[in-house]
């Protein structure tokens, strides 16, 4: 009789598994072609970079392809046609964002709208919209804003001076001066560059960025965050919301209505202000202190890097930089219409390492793109990796090479529909013209001062890139000389 039972909970067991199998692994009619994928784990991805993963998994099954992660089906688009159809023809279907399972923990239970990031639907309209209105009653994306960005960029070059040309990683100085613009429209103040409040709050930001990489299980299998492997994760997201707060409250106790000196007294003073608690608040200003220092820092690493590693483009920089400015005075913004190869060295930067790899958005309903099925819930990745590195649009895409974005006489800069480093769509990156207007400023401003060098002692530094939510630069150190 006990046999008897075995064998009858061994048939049980067997077919449950058969059928979590199967619920698994089950693909809809004309889904996109993908890989084998396991029950409950989803594919196994190598250790690496996502977005190169994807580059060879769409040599093997097409542009655009699918596979499960956790209890998630994933559509990854690794070409222009295919992303501009689902997020800009297609993007009443692809409203939201899919948020990964650890950034989902650090928004508060209370309310899962609170990030203006991560959110979607009306939630996510108010917010946009408020920060907007907010913000640029401050000079964000605004001209006004160039005498405050060129300020900061003068206390950076105060700072690299006195290291009189040693090897350095700059990174971190590098994210003290970007962070300083957004934390004076966001909290109405900047910091020292030894303040070590702010030092530890920077240094907890880029352990957030950097800790977990896209191929993590808990990127779909939110329960793990609470194991010890993320305890560092955890950390850092303590520490910040630590910073975060403490900034709110001290604008809760002096805040005066008639007095709003910031984008926190403008939320306190605002009927969104009813919608989310200050508890609840700290996670959507997070949002803009961390990603509006991150971008710009990032890419001006990158501009370091590459043009350190290739002096005969950083050559030219400074010699249109000495031709249309001078010495005499700051860079501006209404320089950069005389700088065109300044400006396409950006543009080349932000091309060949964008800051961020990969797009999520979540399918609110079943869609079609490019004749393949995309089912209600699915997971969509823009692999916009892939856009800027497609040989079928640039012309050996893995070499550095500004002059791809300039006319033929050298005197325009010449746009692309497969430029995307700043998204694409409805949820195009909320601070694009900061972003913009920071980068231009940054990079023309150290390049005017110096020139920046490899040391000759070290072996060169990887240009690969680190995974993470982002994509910095491996740690390197570099020399800047003064001019």
């Amino acid at each position: 009789m006990l046999g008897l039972s075995v064998s009858v909970f061994s048939v049980l067991l067997g077919a449950l598994t058969f059928l979590v199998c199967i619920w698994f692994v089950r693909r809809p009619s004309n889904l996109p072609p993908g890989p084998w994928s396991l029950p409950i784990i989803g594919y196994r991805f190598k250790p690496g970079l996502i977005h190169e993963t994807f580059i060879e998994m769409a040599e093997k099954y097409g542009p655009i392809f699918s596979l499960r992660r956790g209890p998630f089906l994933v559509v990854v688009l690794n070409d222009i046609s295919a992303i501009k159809q689902a997020l800009v023809k297609s993007a009443e279907f692809l409203p939201g964002r899919y948020v990964p399972g650890h950034i989902k923990w650090t928004i508060p239970e209370s309310n899962n709208n609170a990030s203006v990031v991560w959110s979607s639907g009306k939630p996510w309209e108010d917010q946009r919209r408020f920060s907007l209105h907010a913000l640029r009653s401050f000079g964000f994306g605004k001209k006004s804003l160039v005498p405050q960005i060129n300020l900061e960029a003068r206390y950076l070059a105060e700072e690299i001076k006195s290291l009189r040309g040693k090897p350095t990683d700059l990174m971190s100085t590098l994210n003290k001066a970007t962070a300083n613009v957004i934390s004076q429209l966001v909290f109405g103040r900047r910091y020292e560059y030894d303040d070590m409040e702010y030092i530890e709050a920077l240094q907890a930001m880029v352990d957030v960025f950097a800790s977990i990489p896209e191929t993590d299980p808990v990127v779909v299998l939110k329960f793990l965050i609470h194991t010890p492997w993320y305890k560092k994760y955890r950390d850092a997201c303590s520490r910040s919301k630590k910073f975060i707060m403490s900034q709110l409250y001290m604008h809760k106790d002096t805040f005066q209505k008639e007095n709003i000196r910031d984008y926190v007294d403008a939320f306190l003073a605002d009927d969104i202000s009813k919608e989310y608690t200050l508890e609840e608040f700290w996670r959507i200003a997070f949002d803009f202190f961390a990603a509006g220092s991150e971008t710009t820092s990032l890419v001006t690493s990158w501009a370091i890097l590459y043009l350190a590693s290739h002096p005969e483009v950083q050559r030219k920089v400074q010699m249109e930089l000495d031709r249309v400015v001078g010495r005499g005075r700051q860079p501006a913004t209404e320089d950069r219409q005389d700088l065109p190869y300044c400006d396409a060295t950006l543009m080349e930067v932000m091309r060949i390492r964008p800051v961020l790899a990969v797009i999520r958005r979540l399918a609110s309903a079943d869609l079609t793109t490019k004749g393949f099925f995309i089912p209600k819930g699915a997971v969509v990745m823009s692999n916009v990796w892939a856009v800027h590195h497609c040989p079928k649009t640039w012309s050996k895409p893995h070499l550095f090479n500004p002059d791809r974005f300039l006319s033929a006489d050298g005197r325009k800069v010449k746009k692309s529909e497969s430029w995307l480093p700043f998204g694409i769509g409805r949820r195009e990156c909320l601070g694009i013209q900061l972003a913009r207007m920071e980068t231009f400023l940054f990079f023309t401003n150290l390049f005017q001062q110096f020139e920046f060098k490899l040391p000759s002692n070290e072996p060169p530094p990887s240009l690969r890139g680190q995974p993470g939510l982002t994509i910095p630069p491996q740690p390197y150190r570099i020399c800047a000389i003064e001019r």
